[in-house]
């Protein structure tokens, strides 16, 4: 009889192990601190759940903050603290495009931009789909895969998975194969996505999914999803201010085949224009297998990156690693190098200068500001000296000249009152940035003193914040997120001429003669236009789709060669046909350099540096 009661015991524990218990959790999404009536209504949806008794814990989906500000993440965490179940946290888009920390202030309050758990026989996984200081799209960060595959590593193959993104894991995700392709092996029962504001059921590469409503009122009702997990179904009710449930949809927990997506991930391509065919030979490639949110820098002997976790690399331009430094500290920004000094900024405010020979720390100084703008170099003075300047931009709106021996400052500005993400444009004596308080700002370059500001749109998300300045000599051209490009008097910042016919985001260029502009479209197209007057001069039908990554074509014998968002190096011909050159992988492409002759180098955010020469 005992050894009966025994096997019982066993059967009972086997199967409570391998089907999970009902359940349910609240799905809260797109939150959104900093827009009106943000703050009442997440209250309003915290203090619903606190009274109700059947809740087990909370998902939040990302977009917690409307601007990415640190504090909005702290006002939404405070308010989220006083839930009195557990909940778990992962970031969106909006808490990362204009994040004035670098995004490390989520991780800071959260201690992590990704999680994962399991609640009575169902593996709960939530990654971060949210791109640093990027907007148009998610993508999931290289360094979160070998995280991902830990986690699923030490997931019973027979265990519920249930995965949580803020982008649905289509287009809006660049990479997002990546994760299904993974997810297909182990028992995924559903996807759950916010980002956009409806309840909606969804599929995502045969996985079963469903996307979720915003807390934002929207002029009827705050509100939040409450899941139902049965064994053999997830249910979605709407709870809003009459707190009474109101079911609309669900989901399935049958088995079907999830096909696995092949996704080639670099393709070298051979194309023939009007004239001639072209080709490209690959010298070399590095995978750095870490985020690089700046653009490498390319010099007459080497190649340095940045990367956001900390580590600067420097490659010969044969592609031989000659050293590697961990800072430890986070980097948004593009270094510079002059008299073999490597200055480096970081998010934390420290201005670092290394032996750009060997990776060794010369000095470090604390800004007490994070550094948040590419950095550049000028020639300048310092105490009746020649010297060079290296000049920074930070999240509070200032910018610094500092001397790049001795780490002294030259002189300061604090005009802007917005984060200064851009490359400043060193124009003559001139010094012109924008900033994400609406403006564009014109400083002088030998003392910081202001010259004049300029703004057509108080709008902060038009702020010419993120395009990188192009100028004739004679004006300043810049791409606007309202789809204008603008024409600016360098003297006295005024309008020359703006012009919204171009469909454009933050992506300008300006040709070796000064005489052409060259527009990357929010869509499909590139444009070639007069820099006197805005005419259009040709319309290039490329068809890469919606981009809003900005970039800085070159020009090199009369071609324009760019990267995209779609992964590929483009090359415009002087016959106005474009040709696909190299796919670098399912990551938005940085820019492309000319290192010498027919050389180039480029690189893209998942740390991939490419080396190539086209014949």
């Amino acid at each position: 009889m005992k050894k009966l009661l025994f096997a019982v015991c066993l059967l009972l524990i086997f199967i409570s192990s391998s089907f999970s218990q009902s359940y349910k959790y609240g799905w809260i999404s797109d939150i959104h601190i900093g827009a009106p009536g943000a703050v009442s209504d997440l209250e309003n949806v915290v203090h619903n759940i606190n009274n109700r008794k059947d809740i087990s814990f909370v998902v939040v989906t990302g977009d917690i903050a409307e601007k990415g500000r640190n504090d909005e993440l702290e006002t939404a965490k405070s308010i989220l603290d006083s839930l009195k179940v557990a909940y778990h946290i992962i970031p969106g888009n909006h808490d990362t495009k204009w994040s004035e920390s670098g995004c490390t202030k989520f991780k800071e309050l959260w201690k992590d931009d990704k999680f994962d758990f399991q609640f009575d026989g169902v593996e709960h996984i939530g990654m971060n789909s949210g791109i640093p200081w990027r907007g148009g799209g998610g993508h999931f960060a290289v360094e979160d895969f070998p995280w991902l595959d830990s986690v699923l590593a030490k997931t019973p193959k027979d265990e519920q998975v249930i995965f949580y993104a803020h982008h649905p894991l289509d287009g809006e995700i660049d990479n997002w194969f990546e994760v299904t392709n993974r997810l297909r092996k182990y028992n995924i029962k559903a996807i759950l996505v916010g980002h956009g504001h409806a309840n909606k059921l969804m599929n995502f590469g045969g996985i079963p999914a469903a996307m979720g409503r915003s807390t934002l009122s929207d002029k009827k009702s705050w509100g939040y999803t409450l899941v139902d997990n049965e064994t053999d179904s997830l249910s979605f009710c709407e709870v809003t201010s009459d707190s009474i449930p109101k079911f609309w949809g669900a989901i399935g927990k049958t088995n079907s085949p999830i096909p696995e997506v092949d996704s080639t991930q670099f393709i070298n391509y051979t194309t023939t224009s009007s004239n001639s065919e072209i080709n490209v030979k690959v010298l070399w490639q590095k995978e750095l297998n870490t985020s690089l949110s700046a653009s490498i820098l390319v010099t007459d002997k080497n190649i340095f990156a940045a990367a956001i976790n900390g580590n600067v690399y420097c490659f010969d331009l044969s592609g031989n690693l000659i050293w590697k430094n961990k800072t430890g500290e986070t980097i948004f920004s593009k270094p510079v190098e002059a008299n073999n000094i490597l200055a480096v900024g970081t998010i934390v405010g420290d201005l670092i200068t290394m032996d750009a020979s060997t990776g060794k720390v010369i000095q470090t100084i604390g800004i007490d500001e994070p550094i948040t703008s590419q950095l550049i170099t000028l020639d300048g003075e310092y105490n009746g000296q020649a010297t060079t300047g290296v000049v920074l931009g930070t999240a509070k709106g200032s910018v610094y000249c500092y001397d790049i021996n001795s780490l002294e400052m030259i002189w300061e500005n604090h005009s802007a009152q917005g984060m200064i993400e851009t490359k400043p444009l060193l124009a003559g004596d001139r010094i012109i940035y924008g900033s994400w308080d609406n403006y564009l700002y014109c400083i002088d370059s030998r003392s910081g003193i202001i010259n004049w500001k300029w703004t057509e749109n108080n709008n902060f998300y038009y702020s010419p914040a993120a395009c990188w300045p192009v100028t004739d000599g004679k004006n300043v051209y810049v791409s606007t997120p309202d789809k204008f490009v603008s024409s600016i008097d360098l003297m006295l910042g005024t309008t020359e001429w703006r012009k919204n016919i171009f469909d454009s985001w933050e992506t300008i260029g300006i040709s070796e003669n000064k005489e052409n502009l060259y527009i990357k479209s929010y869509k499909d197209n590139f444009f070639i236009a007069s820099a006197r007057n805005g005419k259009l001069i040709k319309n290039i039908k490329v068809g890469f789709g919606i981009d809003t990554m900005p970039i800085d074509p070159i020009e090199w014998n009369k071609n324009i060669i760019f990267g995209f968002k779609d992964g590929k190096i483009y090359l415009i011909d002087k016959n106005y046909e474009w040709h696909p050159l190299l796919f670098l992988g399912t990551c938005r492409v940085q820019n492309v350099f000319h290192l010498k002759d027919n050389i180039f180098a480029a690189s893209n955010m998942d740390g991939k540096i490419v080396e190539f020469e086209i014949n």
